[in-house]
């Protein structure tokens, strides 16, 4: 003798309608309150909400007066209320970054090369941003001092 399973009425109409939206090519909807507004990769790992950041990213490019990168550079950012200062040393391609510089502080950037200088460039508190740029160019002394 066979055991027959049976199915409540409610499942066989639920798996029929899905049936049928899958043949007319629209997906099924989720009635789960527990998968709403969760984001998923394709790799199957949850992400976490968007935080925003805490820190800044600082970057650009130090360049000469022919607007060619400079190599070997020294990077200055000076943290204007505790006077602190971090340095970088620029590579082939003339770029610079600093990482974690915080929001509530003013910042002044320069860059130095021999005996040419940039104009100081300024990071303001105010200036929301987690991603600042800053290109700094290198001039002689007398014209970095007069802001050109």
């Amino acid at each position: 003798m066979r055991k027959r399973l049976a199915l409540p009425v409610a499942a066989l109409v639920a798996v029929g309608s899905a049936a049928m939206l899958s043949a007319a090519g629209q997906q099924a909807p989720d009635n789960n309150p527990g998968h709403q507004d969760r984001s998923v990769f394709l790799g199957g790992h949850k992400t976490k909400k968007d935080k925003a950041p805490t820190t800044r990213y600082l970057h650009g490019t130090v360049t000469d007066e022919t607007n060619q990168p400079v190599n070997g550079a020294l990077v200055t950012l000076h943290n204007d209320k505790t006077n602190d200062k971090l340095t970088f040393i620029t590579k082939k391609d003339g770029r610079y970054h600093f990482d974690d510089v915080a929001f509530n502080v003013d910042y002044s950037v320069q860059a130095r090369f021999k005996k040419e200088i940039s104009t100081e460039r300024k990071i303001s508190q105010y200036d929301n941003r987690p991603d600042v740029v800053r290109m700094l160019e290198l001039q002689d002394p007398s014209e970095a001092k007069n802001g050109k």
